[in-house]
């Protein structure tokens, strides 16, 4: 089987992906969607270490994917813009509860 490797930068480091081939727009994709998150961590808490930065961006795809699903089981899914809204919701809400983890975590 041959697999394709992508590079995607998150928050400035290079990181090498394999994939599939004809995966590599997809992962290109995926890696800017993470990028813009990151970023937008940085905006509000700062370089705080790739590590955590990192975790939060987890946490924020993790919920918008789960408040997007919870959405399509209750029959919301078939509407893209209630789906769109529902997404940036769980985001800034996400984004909410990190900003107070990441709080929290800088007087420690």
């Amino acid at each position: 089987m041959n697999q394709s490797v992508v590079t995607i930068r998150l928050n400035g480091t290079p990181y090498q992906i394999g994939c599939g081939p004809g995966e590599e727009p997809r992962i290109e994709a995926l890696g800017k969607d993470i990028e813009e998150v990151l970023q937008s961590l940085v905006g509000s808490v700062g370089q705080i270490g790739e590590a955590r930065l990192l975790a939060m961006a987890a946490l924020i795809l993790a919920d918008r994917a789960q408040d997007t699903s919870k959405s399509a089981v209750n029959g919301d899914g078939d509407d893209a813009a209630a789906s769109d809204d529902a997404a940036a919701a769980a985001l800034e809400r996400a984004a909410d509860r990190i900003l107070e983890l990441a709080s929290k975590l800088s007087s420690n």
